[in-house]
């Protein structure tokens, strides 16, 4: 099990890397690869505080995909947040020379951009499903 805290935890967590990664594209010259990451990571935790708020063991692994597929089928939740799993990827594809290989076709920062309006809008309506109590859609 991964560390066990609630889930505003991993909500607080995840709009810090929203934070981040609007940071990251705030320069003059923005740092789109690691506002990537900060997308994987805001996604990652997004869909962690749902598995916490569930009582659903939390492991320690980034892949998104496998995350989401821990959240009972029928929940709402697990349909919206289903898409987040394209951002696996960006664990560490940027994070380390050499593992983006030949990467053609490298984000730019107006599609990161609309993933961190994307992924905020997910984490505010999971809060809300969060308070409320109940699995709704977001």
């Amino acid at each position: 099990m991964g560390l066990r805290v609630g889930p505003e935890a991993w909500l607080t967590a995840a709009s810090v890397d929203l934070r981040a990664g609007r940071a990251c594209l705030s320069v003059p010259d923005p740092i789109v690869t690691a506002a990537t990451y900060h997308c994987q990571q805001a996604a990652e935790k997004l869909v962690k505080a749902v598995l916490v708020w569930l009582d659903v063991d939390v492991p320690r692994s980034h892949d998104i995909d496998a995350l989401v597929m821990r959240i009972p089928r029928g929940l709402p939740l697990r349909e919206a947040l289903l898409p987040l799993g394209r951002f696996t990827a960006y664990a560490t594809l940027y994070r380390y020379p050499g593992e983006a290989g030949d990467v053609t076709d490298e984000p730019t920062a107006e599609d990161v951009s609309g993933w961190l309006g994307e992924i905020a809008s997910l984490r505010d309506g999971v809060a809300l499903a969060i308070s409320a109590g109940n699995g709704a859609h977001p």
